[in-house]
């Protein structure tokens, strides 16, 4: 899907490239679209493991919100092809017409909410303790998410461009959302 683009590959060329007949590949998925949806799905839940992680860790307050800023920017660029394939690629038939609730408890969420409500959960606790500006708990994190996402992209699309070092924007996009967002002392 990365190497070819995925409109253009066919289940034919994904049976050959992996070695099995397209028939056999038809008995796991009946579809590319599926094989797509089954490569974001893993990609998703790793990257809820990772987050999870960094919350379970001894970081509170701000220094947690810029691990998981951190994390996030880390899992996209050490999983670039897995974060195109995800967050890049579109199809009309993986497009989930299902009502999206955020109120719903996070178990009974799909994964990419629930890796969503992680940093929304933190976000909102910051906010509600004062160490964050007041405001919508969904729309600041959907900012942040929003940002690094925009950030990712043009690292992981345009390598060649004369970037700084990456750690040094990086920081430098942490450090500024994070200055924007806290509370007036």
């Amino acid at each position: 899907f990365i190497s070819e683009g995925y409109e253009t590959v066919t289940t034919r060329q994904l049976a050959e490239r992996v070695g099995i007949s397209q028939t056999g590949l038809y008995v796991y998925f009946k579809n590319k679209e599926e094989i797509l949806e089954e490569l974001r799905q893993s990609t998703f839940q790793q990257l809820a493991a990772r987050l999870a992680d960094i919350v379970a860790g001894r970081a509170r307050g701000i220094a947690l919100l810029k691990r998981m800023l951190h994390g996030y920017m880390e899992f996209a660029l050490d999983n670039a092809d897995e974060y195109q394939l995800t967050f890049m690629v579109t199809h009309a038939s993986l497009k989930h017409h299902e009502e999206k609730n955020l109120e719903r408890p996070a178990a009974d969420q799909p994964v990419a909410i629930q890796v969503f409500l992680t940093f929304r959960d933190q976000v909102a606790k910051l906010i509600a303790a004062g160490v964050l500006r007041r405001g919508d708990a969904t729309a600041v994190t959907q900012m942040l998410w929003g940002a690094l996402h925009g950030l990712a992209v043009l690292l992981i699309t345009h390598p060649t461009f004369p970037w700084a070092d990456h750690r040094h924007v990086i920081d430098t996009l942490v450090d500024t959302l994070v200055r924007g967002l806290k509370a007036p002392a």
